[in-house]
């Protein structure tokens, strides 16, 4: 599983996920900042990364049947080490996340 890391997503959490074998860029890696939110779910779906976000106009766009990779999102901010805990755990898990929403922290 590939991810794509929203802006406001930590980016030293993305440098750490990545030296831990976790294919994810970020949005601005991906010249993609500022890309309205339909595109960069797009680019997720055609690239099969799933979107780790704190912005619910994706769960918005998952309501209306958009199609994607998956969503994950963080239903609060969470700080570095609490990131990479989290995205490991979804790594393990899970092997396709195509159209589904994960909410993290998990509960």
């Amino acid at each position: 599983m590939k991810f794509l890391a929203d802006e406001h997503i930590d980016l030293p959490a993305i440098k750490a996920l990545n030296r831990l074998g976790i294919g994810i860029i970020s949005v601005q890696e991906s010249s993609m900042k500022s890309y309205s939110d339909e595109k960069i779910l797009s680019y997720g779906s055609l690239n099969k990364r799933a979107i780790i976000t704190q912005d619910s106009d994706f769960l918005k766009l998952h309501s209306k049947g958009v199609n994607h990779a998956g969503i994950i999102f963080l239903t609060k901010p969470l700080n570095t080490s609490e990131i990479i805990r989290e995205i490991q755990k979804v790594f393990m898990i899970f092997e396709n996340l195509e159209n589904t929403v994960i909410f993290i922290p998990w509960k």
